[in-house]
């Protein structure tokens, strides 16, 4: 499979293959490549609005995977079932719950294979350091970390128990057009005003285009023999957060202003720190309720018509935000997946260059 993916695809033609996250940036993409590719793809939503929307080869069920009948029924007859769902307006131990659900219905109707989305963020040096598969990863940094990591301990011990077969993916940065956390979110932070970065010692960004990501998702569900492998999914190279936050602002019509800040000292402490993005537990809760009531899609397109009236942007600082992050200059290894699984295709000059195309259509100068 190191050739990547573009020889294979005939053979999902008239599989029934499950999607949970599939109504989100990275699931949605997902899904209409496995339809593109022939496969029926169900996609579990609590968002009725949804049902009877997807067309051909896509049927939008409504299901809610951490109830225990619903997800035998969602995943029975299943030849591959991605597991792309974690909800940060929930508590991790309530994802873990969601997840457990979802592998004990896997178990007991014996589906082949369970891809789950887990995340770069569980090894313990990242962004500071270079990391590979075999970095260590067990220091419970924040919830997000902690959750990932003990699910990908779930499925290990599955594995060898002989529940089900299982691939498990660790994206990196994942950008491009619609990107919620890395595209949108940051474009309107800075759209009508200016984003402050510090004039030295902005670090790399591994960043990953979003088709990239898609393309290792197929190739490992066509993976002979997963073994609860891990792999690192990332770009074909790193590049600078600066050239990410200058393209994106160049886009939008904001200013870029660089000034003279102290040098980023990482803390001595491997103690709990917020989780990446993460709300208040009051705010998960409003979130949620309000998703379940009008549909995550519904809540998005309001979120971003309310971020459009906004007359101007304060100031954004990133590095204010997640300093441990946009300070980092740790490498992600891409070789055991450009091996075993496909290499990525898309660098960022073409990445960047797309996802500007769509920030200056959705978020024109103001």
């Amino acid at each position: 499979m190191g050739e990547g993916v573009s020889a294979a695809g005939s053979g999902w033609n008239g599989r029934r293959v499950v999607v949970t996250g599939g109504t989100g940036f990275i699931g949605g993409a997902l899904v209409r490549k496995l339809a593109e590719l022939g496969a029926h793809v169900l996609v579990p939503t609590r968002d009725k609005s949804r049902i009877g929307s997807g067309g051909e080869r896509i049927d939008y069920v409504h299901a809610d995977i951490g109830n225990p009948q619903d997800a035998r029924k969602l995943v029975s007859g299943a030849d591959v079932v991605f597991n792309l769902a974690y909800d940060f307006r929930r508590t991790a131990d309530e994802n873990i719950a969601l997840y457990t659900v979802l592998a004990d219905a896997c178990a007991a109707q014996g589906v082949a294979r369970l891809v789950q989305t887990s995340s770069i963020a569980v090894y313990d040096d990242w962004p500071l350091k270079d990391v590979d598969e075999n970095s260590p990863c067990d220091i419970p940094r924040h919830a997000y970390k902690a959750a990932k990591r003990a699910i990908e301990k779930d499925i290990a011990a599955r594995v060898s128990a002989g529940q089900f077969d299982a691939v498990i993916l660790q994206p990196t940065i994942v950008y491009g057009p619609g990107s919620p956390q890395w595209t949108d979110i940051l474009v309107e932070r800075m759209h009508g005003g200016a984003v402050i970065l510090p004039r030295e010692g902005l670090g790399l960004c591994n960043g990953l285009y979003i088709d990239d990501l898609v393309d290792a998702f197929i190739a490992a569900g066509e993976m002979e023999q997963g073994g609860a492998e891990r792999f690192i999914v990332s770009g074909p190279e790193p590049f600078e957060w600066a050239t990410l936050f200058t393209t994106y602002a160049q886009a939008c019509g904001a200013q870029v202003v660089y000034e003279d800040m102290s040098p980023y000292v990482p803390p001595e402490t491997n103690g709990v720190s917020p989780s990446p993005g993460g709300l208040s537990a009051l705010a998960q809760r409003l979130s949620a309720g309000l998703a379940a009531h009008i549909g995550t899609a519904r809540l998005e397109r309001l979120r971003k018509r309310v971020m459009k009236l906004k007359p101007g942007s304060a100031p954004y600082r990133p590095t204010m935000q997640d300093p441990r992050l946009y300070h980092g200059r740790g490498v992600a290894s891409i070789a055991k997946a450009s091996a075993q699984l496909c290499a990525p295709k898309i660098g960022p000059q073409e990445g960047l260059a797309r996802t500007a195309d769509y920030i200056r259509k959705v978020y024109p100068p103001k």
